[in-house]
């Protein structure tokens, strides 16, 4: 197991004491269990129990969609063009991996299926995958409002498609934030419009504001758009199509027929070279990209800097 030394009790914040086959132990004498190898470290208030990681429950994920041997998977994942990308993420990472330096901890919220792409995305970099689900064997298993690290635990913190599944995204990049070394950077992404998924753990949207205002202890080094209007529009109109009917059947051929028909508009978002909040007023998503400086910013001094910004 990697990076133990900083792991502290979600709720007592006691550190850890002992590593056993099947118990982390604290220092108050608490336990959390190991179960299949990864350690759940879910706290007494989390919305997610350890029984829904014993029992395989389905929670924020269903690791099913990702088999292309159901046929229905291998049209939509294999043959279906998408309705909307994300060109510029690769070229994000490949920006954000360039300002972390070697051997920097980073932390990894809602890895998801992307636990190997993270990992070879941050060669240099000690890489900590967490989820609240086991179903792609995340290094831990715990939920974001209560993060088992100590303060200024790592040197970077990303959390993609992540933040709109907290129920309390006001505490979540709090411990985002707390977990952070002064210096350290945090990436985030979320979307700012799309449809109702991951149900019933999908809580929040947030627009470029609200974005801001949750990391007052933060500077902002870089926002970007990460699908635009044209994205926005074609998942927009596939939607309205797709939900005209409740029946499975109906919503499987509105899904293959809007698919083929828009799924080209996303390709209007690379006309605009330069997207920002002022040429884009309807993006998918952003990512935000912040520098922990634990300078102490008002709501009226994150207005403040909204206004400056458009001077």
């Amino acid at each position: 197991m990697i990076m133990t030394e900083n792991i502290i009790h979600p709720d007592s914040h006691s550190k850890l004491k002992e590593i056993t086959n099947d118990f982390f132990l604290f220092e108050d004498g608490s336990k959390l269990l190991i179960h299949d190898g990864t350690p759940i470290l879910f706290s007494t208030e989390s919305i997610f129990s350890q029984d829904d990681i014993i029992n395989s429950k389905k929670t924020t994920q269903d690791s099913s969609h990702l088999d292309t041997t159901n046929f229905k998977n291998y049209i939509r994942r294999k043959l279906l063009p998408s309705i909307c990308v994300d060109f510029n993420i690769e070229k994000r990472y490949d920006e954000l991996y360039k300002l972390v330096p070697a051997n920097s901890k980073m932390l990894i919220l809602g890895a998801g299926e992307k636990i190997s792409y993270y990992k070879n995305k941050f060669p240099d970099c000690e890489v900590i995958t967490s989820d609240v689900h086991n179903q792609f064997k995340p290094d831990y298993i715990f939920d974001g409002h209560f993060i088992p690290f100590s303060d200024n635990s790592f040197d970077v913190v990303l959390a993609a498609q992540v933040i709109e599944h907290t129920i309390n995204p006001w505490k979540f990049c709090l411990e985002l934030q707390r977990v952070t070394k002064v210096g350290g950077l945090l990436q985030i992404e979320a979307p700012q419009s799309f449809p109702y998924h991951a149900e019933p753990y999908d809580f929040f949207r947030f627009t470029y504001t609200g974005f801001r205002s949750l990391f007052s202890q933060c500077e902002v080094l870089k926002v970007d758009i990460t699908e635009g209007n044209a994205a926005n529009m074609a998942v927009t109109i596939s939607n309205y199509f797709i939900n005209l009917s409740s029946k499975k059947i109906i919503r499987s051929c509105w899904l293959f027929v809007t698919r083929i028909l828009f799924g080209w508009i996303k390709y209007l978002d690379k006309f605009q070279r330069t997207p920002n909040r002022r040429s884009v007023s309807m993006p998918k998503g952003y990512a935000f990209r912040f520098k922990k400086d634990t300078i102490k910013r008002s709501s009226k001094d994150l207005l403040k800097e909204f206004y400056n910004l458009k001077k």
